[in-house]
């Protein structure tokens, strides 16, 4: 039987998924969480390759081929040349900023809601609590560029990443929680 706590985890796990979901269905010209992982992963990572995004996303090659021809054909991203024959580099459009920033903004208000309701010491608390479970459960570089695939990467970046230092066999970063 799953205990309470983490019984509770995986019911806020889900209104996150839900809120995001559905935040991205009213507000971006991107459908599904899979369409906005994507386009955040050419926004942190501008020039990438098929091969990148896929590890990026999670994806198998042609799953992410064909996800990136729908965000080309709505001009989203846009392909130009890569390293070799084989390889296209994949950048944003000005329309696929937009949806991104507008993700990224759906994102932040979720979040900020939830949190709202807490002190700044439960604030410190629940970082310190987030810095270890994520630190804890990154697997390998691969893995990090998943679980990041939505992130707006400057605040964590800004005060250490726990699953960009446990991807790079670095300690786990000290909360630093407003």
């Amino acid at each position: 039987m799953t205990e309470r706590p983490e019984n509770l985890l995986g019911v806020l796990a889900l209104l996150i998924v839900d809120d995001l979901q559905a935040a991205g269905e009213e507000e971006t010209n991107a459908a599904g969480l899979t369409a906005r992982s994507i386009l955040n992963a050419v926004h942190m990572y501008p020039g990438c390759t098929i091969e990148e995004l896929r590890t990026a996303v999670g994806l198998s090659h042609p799953a992410t081929v064909r996800a990136v021809a729908g965000l080309v054909e709505a001009e989203l991203v846009k392909k130009g040349p890569g390293a070799d024959r084989r390889a296209v580099s994949l950048t944003l459009t000005a329309a696929g900023q937009r949806a991104v920033d507008r993700t990224l903004a759906s994102r932040k208000a979720i979040l900020e809601r939830l949190t709202r309701h807490l002190n700044a010491r439960e604030r410190q608390q629940l970082d310190a609590l987030l810095l270890k479970m994520l630190w804890s459960e990154t697997r390998d570089p691969a893995h990090a560029m998943q679980l990041c695939r939505l992130c707006d990467e400057a605040p964590c970046l800004a005060a250490g990443c726990p699953v960009e230092c446990r991807s790079e066999g670095l300690p786990m970063p000290v909360g630093r929680a407003k």
